[in-house]
């Protein structure tokens, strides 16, 4: 089994990196971005990759999404702290394999890494429990962003203005608006705070600087 961790702590990709060696698992790259989990399951093209769902550049949704749309016969394990439905959903959505959280026993991962390799499911049984009891409306599971979009987002998420976004990019503040627009229409909402506070709960974006765990 050949396998890419996408995860952007150290110590968190280490630890897991030790373990699934020490139980006969090939790891066969490191990526620390969500853009780097791409450009890396394109060029190394793994049976499995575990995903963390905050990365740096892009989250795992959106990585998990484009990596399934360029290797459909990629398996994704999504390792998280997270367990929020909102999360699960985008990432069943996204077309992900596995969910595990980080507070799962190291033989609960290998067991999950096993089972989606061979082609089953792996989702945490209490997650899934969690889930089923928010149903989520029509809006939750959106269309995906482009990089444009996101990157448009992320600064509108700091608080900066169609005009400071379009001079940071160097686009006009029409052309901003009409990514918005856009970026509106796909997470069916209709402000800039709505827009900002959706994709911020299904992993979209994040605003913490290197991302989190």
């Amino acid at each position: 089994m050949r396998v890419l961790l996408a995860e952007d702590h150290k110590i968190v990709r280490q630890g897991t990196r030790m373990y699934l060696e020490s139980m006969g698992v090939e790891i066969v790259g490191e990526a620390t971005t969500g853009v780097e989990a791409v450009r890396m399951a394109r060029e190394l093209q793994p049976d499995v990759v575990v995903m963390d769902i905050h990365m740096p550049e892009l989250t795992g949704v959106e990585a998990t999404r484009r990596i399934l749309d360029e290797n459909s016969d990629v398996r994704i394990l999504v390792l998280t702290a997270y367990d929020d439905p909102v999360y699960v959903y985008a990432l069943l959505d996204a077309g992900a394999d596995g969910f595990v959280l980080k507070t799962a026993e190291l033989s609960q991962l290998y067991q999950a890494l096993q089972d989606v390799a061979v082609g089953r499911s792996a989702f945490d049984a209490d997650v899934m429990a969690k889930a089923a009891r928010h149903v989520p409306t029509t809006t939750m599971l959106v269309e995906g962003l482009t990089d444009r979009e996101i990157e448009i987002l992320m600064q509108a998420a700091r608080g900066l203005t169609n005009k400071q976004i379009g001079k940071t990019l160097f686009i006009s503040d029409r052309t901003v608006q009409g990514h918005l627009q856009n970026v509106y229409q796909k997470l069916g909402v209709t402000t800039r705070t709505e827009a900002v506070t959706g994709a911020l709960a299904r992993g979209l974006i994040s605003l913490v600087e290197g991302g989190q765990s």
